[in-house]
């Protein structure tokens, strides 16, 4: 079933206490198809004695296009695709009847037995819980303290001081507290509960922090949990409705009012997306007491041992930003849905940062819910903070003893390492970790839980020059960018000596190397996971390589069918070279010629045998004290010795087609066969024309067909045809 509802956009103000969502939330689609993929794939499985063309031939006929081929139980069965159902339908009646064909069946897709699953639609789209490992943690909390042990007491009691929360949200109300969704702005106690709120930034940040799970409505909140048990949200209204567009709509007496209320009713962790910077005024026109509320913040975290946690603030740089640079509060970093952990640019690029903040969590293109019942994709550090304080109840329930400045460490110590290894300025200490974080408070021993790559692939080192050596490797999937290490022994201490942040970035040249002394080199590979944890590969096998000259580049064409010719470029510091002949890739390669000569050139390897395919190998030499140095020996080249291959010009006249070529010197050649073809049909041989023949006009061609050509050369000798390799296609449409 396609659910499609759209939902419209709206911006958030910033303001001074500011909300810091300073977010635009984006119209979004909320839930989407959420059924099995359909196929239309058929497997074939086909009689011992069935060849492998025989069996592609038989899937031809029955129009359908081989996807894969393996052995089942000893036979060879085939994975065939069909454009539709109907045309699956077809083949399998069909291949049914064939005495070759074993058996055929559709390809059944099977899905994981997932029972608990989370059945809330736009928990798929959640990245954000999966880049923070929420569903892992949620699943130990549920081993570490089972819902047969658990009371409503127990329930972790968190504060958002924000614009108030829309409580009668359908994802909302199984954990929130309506009774503590009070307004404190301009008012003494006893104070009084909201009806529905202007505004909708508090609904945001209460969406991230605790919107139901496993409901089948919307999303779901980072301390939901499995059964909707482990947090009691407060919803406190800090802003003054005739300022919320001022930037100056919450007042420092309205927030430290908002903290004691929040601290009175028992709150553990106090959630604020707020801030101004230094010497803003607030709504009376005085400038905020940062003094009077750093005292508050304090007297909340150090005396009555509550966890604050504020948004870093959406400036994109690194201004100080208030509560949030207070040394009490987590300040908390906004990061996007990246795909190289190892970079800064991780960080969302509103987000502010600097050496006051602490910690990040994924804040950019976030679903959360909104006002009217709805839900909304947005970003901001106002979407990010109340991750943390999620993440922050889930390690207070799990372990209440635990005092605010222990939980600050857990958050910190096992928050998934962003950019820099530890602590840096742009992303803290790196994104919030729900799953580690909740096994450690909970004494629970997971291991180090490190993400690894591939290792690097076909790594070669190669003399590069007589004082350099390149170090190549083949691309390792999700790899960011490449470690290469160097020793002076292959048992001795690996330095690294070079970092590329390049993804497609597949070799080096480390220069300053002594001549011809022996270096030895690994690879590591780098990179990050889908759900944005870095990863490392282990070292690549150990290669080795001596500074001599480079390994040149070799390139082969023919002259005719019994003459091949060899080409390249300078190799650095080559004072000449070598070429190697085989018959087969793997040789043996005797030494055809010594050149030298130490710049570019070609050589002439005449009197081939015709039709024979040859493989050549290139090395550079360099002269030292009246010795050979040799590099290593280049990749090798293959080329068939037979006619060269023509090339055509094609032009329309009339109701033909003209097709024109240089004529070939004589006796290198035998003739010249001309193919044709129409649309998606089969080439057609049209004609053979002799040796001397420049052109062929094509007759009688119909208006508006695409006619394609294409022309080969070929040579008699002793009784045999050799053929030069086909020309490039033309095309012309009457």
């Amino acid at each position: 079933m396609k659910i499609g509802t759209v939902i419209r956009c709206c911006i958030f103000g910033s303001l001074v206490f500011l909300l810091s969502a300073g977010c635009c939330i984006a119209d979004a689609d909320y839930a989407e198809d959420m059924g099995n993929e359909d196929t239309n794939e058929i497997l074939v499985t086909f009689k011992e004695d069935v060849t492998k063309t025989q069996a592609q031939r038989t899937i031809e006929k029955a129009n359908g296009d081989v996807e894969e081929t393996f052995l089942s139980a000893g036979s060879k069965t085939l994975v065939v695709s069909h454009e539709t159902k109907k045309a699956q339908a077809a083949a399998i009646s069909s291949l049914e009847q064939k005495p070759e064909v074993e058996a055929v069946q559709p390809n059944y897709h099977y899905t994981l037995d997932e029972a608990d699953s989370s059945n809330d639609p736009l928990f798929p789209k959640q990245w954000n819980l999966d880049y923070m490992d929420v569903p892992e943690a949620w699943d130990l909390i549920d081993k570490v303290k089972p819902k047969s042990d658990r009371k409503e007491e127990d329930r972790v009691i968190v504060a958002t001081l924000d614009t108030g929360i829309h409580y009668e949200h359908s994802d909302l109300k199984k954990n929130i507290d309506v009774s503590n969704c009070i307004s404190v702005t301009g008012q003494e106690e006893p104070y009084r509960v909201y009806k529905r709120p202007r505004f909708s930034h508090g609904t945001a940040t209460g969406g991230i922090l605790a919107a139901t799970s496993r409901n089948g409505v919307g999303m779901a909140g980072v301390a939901a949990g499995n059964n909707n048990d482990l947090v009691s949200l407060m919803g406190i209204d800090v802003f003054h409705e005739e300022g919320y567009h001022s930037q100056a709509s919450a007042s420092t007496a309205d927030i430290i009012k908002g903290i004691e209320y929040a601290c009175e009713k028992g709150a553990k962790v106090i959630n604020m997306c707020l801030g101004h910077t230094t010497g803003d005024l607030d709504l009376y026109g005085q400038v905020h007491d940062d003094a009077a509320l750093e005292a508050a913040v304090n007297d909340a975290v150090y005396n009555k041992d509550v966890v604050i946690t504020c948004s870093a603030g959406n400036k994109g740089d690194s201004r100080p930003w208030y509560p949030s640079d207070f040394d009490a509060v987590i300040s908390v970093i906004s990061t996007k849905q990246y795909t190289n952990s190892w970079s800064r640019d991780c960080k969302a690029k509103s987000s502010s940062y600097g050496a006051k903040k602490d910690i990040s969590a994924p804040g950019k293109s976030v679903y959360t819910t909104e006002l009217g019942g709805g839900f909304r994709k947005g970003g901001g550090t106002s979407l990010a903070t109340p991750a943390v304080a999620g993440v922050v109840a889930l390690i207070r329930y799990v372990n209440p003893q635990l005092s605010a400045s222990q939980v600050k460490h857990i958050l910190y110590s096992t928050a998934t390492d962003l950019y820099k290894t530890g602590y840096d300025t742009y992303t803290g200490y790196g994104n919030v970790n729900a799953y580690r974080a909740v096994a450690a408070a909970a004494g629970v021993n997971i291991g180090k839980q490190t993400e690894t790559l591939s290792v690097a692939k076909s790594v070669r080192a190669r003399s590069a020059g007589a004082h350099s050596i390149r170090i190549s490797w083949k691309k390792v999937p999700g790899a960011n960018g490449y470690w290469i290490y160097r020793a002076n022994k292959k048992n001795g201490t690996y330095t690294k000596i070079r970092t590329t942040t390049d993804s497609k970035q597949y070799s080096i040249c480390d220069g300053g190397r002594k001549f011809n002394k022996t270096y030895f080199y690994k690879v590591v590979a780098y990179g990050t996971t889908k759900d944005g944890k870095q990863a490392v590969s282990s070292g690549s096998k150990i290669v080795r390589s001596k500074a001599r000259s480079a390994v040149p580049v070799t390139k082969t064409g023919r002259l005719d069918y019994q003459t091949i010719r060899l080409s390249w470029k300078r190799a650095k510091s080559a004072d000449g070279y070598q070429i190697g002949r085989a018959s087969s890739p793997n040789g043996p390669y005797k030494l055809a010629k010594t050149i030298k000569k130490g710049g570019s050139g070609s050589w002439t390897d005449r009197r081939r045998k015709p039709g024979k395919t040859y493989y050549y190998k290139m090395r550079s030499y360099r002269l030292y004290k009246k010795k050979r140095y040799c590099s290593e020996w280049s990749e090798s080249v293959s080329i068939k010795a037979s006619p060269k291959t023509p090339s055509f010009s094609a032009k329309k006249k009339n109701r033909s087609v003209v097709l024109k070529w240089k004529k070939t010197q004589a006796g290198k050649i035998s003739g010249y066969k001309i193919y044709r073809k129409t649309d998606n049909r089969k080439w057609h041989l049209i004609k053979t024309v002799s040796p001397k023949q420049k052109y062929y006009r094509n007759r009688g061609l119909k208006r508006g067909v695409r006619y394609s050509y294409k022309i080969r050369s070929y040579k008699k000798v002793k009784g045999k045809i050799v053929y030069s390799n086909y020309s490039k296609v033309k095309t012309r449409r009457l």
